[in-house]
């Protein structure tokens, strides 16, 4: 696999945002949990973007903080997300 250079954070925030929408189209249930290393297995099988999952993660508490998403108590920080709330998300 290629190791994509992510140039601009725009970038970086939209290849989330894609994610971050294809697991919600994937989920079955009407809750997801969102978190830096389920986004970036789902960047590398879907679109072939390896992306370091710090970065990743920096991008998912700026989202998850601009849209009040709960945290979860785990030393891994995870998020929940309502499906019905996906197309609300803010990214900017």
């Amino acid at each position: 696999m290629k190791k994509i250079q992510v140039e601009n954070k725009e970038s970086l925030i939209h290849l989330v945002k894609r994610a971050i929408e294809l697991l919600c189209e994937k989920n079955i249930s009407s809750v997801v949990i969102l978190s830096s290393y389920k986004i970036n297995s789902v960047l590398r099988e879907s679109y072939g973007v390896d992306i370091k999952v710090d970065r990743i993660g920096r991008v998912l508490s700026r989202i998850a903080k601009l849209n009040q998403l709960k945290r979860l108590s785990t030393n891994i920080p995870k998020y929940k997300l309502h499906i019905s709330k996906v197309s609300t998300l803010q990214f900017f």
